[in-house]
């Protein structure tokens, strides 16, 4: 009697492909993820008010001021050197915001991704998906820290800078 032999390489390869197929849905839901992230990140934006309340910017998912502006009044309550000072404050916070929400936006998709298993678990020497993610979507560069804030101007100092028109004369 001839005996039935067993396949082991039929059995490796029919779990092999299960682990495949279940790759091909979890890309598949990831690349869904991609166009809904990749479709809210094109359009976000973040805006934010300096302290002194003089200056408000709007910064791109880059980070970069799209808008700044700033409150009529600012031109009698500040000096350029503390309204330059509250447009970097503004900017930089704005930059934060839209990097915060770019990592919310982010968030689903990198759960996929390490949820599932790399390629090279499956076959020794392929390319890393994990590692493709992160090349394609790199984190957002954290802002720079503001620099620590001049000491107080007076308001009588102020005053005579303005009353001199000091602001006016060209300094070398």
């Amino acid at each position: 009697m001839v005996g039935i032999e067993q396949d082991p390489l039929g059995a490796h390869s029919g779990g092999l492909g299960e682990q495949v197929d279940s790759m091909l849905e979890q890309l598949q839901r990831q690349r869904q993820g991609f166009v809904t992230a990749q479709s809210r990140l094109s359009s976000a934006t973040a805006e934010a008010w300096s302290s002194d309340r003089l200056v408000r910017v709007v910064s791109n998912i880059a980070g970069i001021p799209v808008e700044v502006h700033v409150v009529p009044e600012a031109f009698k309550r500040s000096t350029p050197e503390k309204l330059g000072r509250s447009v970097t404050e503004a900017a930089q916070l704005a930059a934060r915001l839209v990097a915060e929400r770019a990592q919310q936006a982010l968030g689903p998709i990198e759960e996929l991704v390490d949820g599932m298993p790399d390629l090279p678990d499956l076959i020794p020497g392929a390319p890393s998906v994990k590692d493709l993610f992160k090349s394609v979507v790199p984190r957002p560069p954290s802002p720079a820290p503001s620099k620590p804030k001049r000491p107080r101007v007076e308001d009588d100092d102020e005053d005579e800078y303005f009353r001199n028109a000091s602001y006016l004369e060209e300094r070398p």
